[in-house]
């Protein structure tokens, strides 16, 4: 294996693959939680027997995670644009090489 070639492959595919895997991996956990959490407002507001201040808090925890599954998704599209240039390097080599 070329060492061009290798060092492409370690320094930017590998970990861009990684980087999307766990991405994706958190990506459904927190979407999962947010989904619940919203069910939580909903209901809540259906019943009517909370005050204002549980409603808020339970509101407010949505936010939490639909921050995390805003960044859980941004760390998705970095590693792939890793991933990217990664192939786009060993693609590129190859061509150089039979030029």
């Amino acid at each position: 294996m070329n060492a061009r070639i290798a060092i492409l492959l370690i320094t930017l595919v590998f970990p861009g693959l990684a980087v999307v895997g766990v991405s994706l991996y958190w990506f459904n956990l927190d979407y999962a939680a947010l989904i619940k959490a919203e069910n939580n407002v909903e209901n809540l507001v259906q019943v009517g027997k909370v005050n204002d201040r549980q409603l808020e808090y339970a509101y407010h925890r949505t936010y939490i995670h639909r921050i995390n599954v805003f960044a859980d998704g941004t760390w998705g599209l970095l590693g792939g644009v890793i991933t990217a240039l990664g192939v786009h390097g060993l693609v590129t080599i190859k061509i150089i090489r039979n030029s």
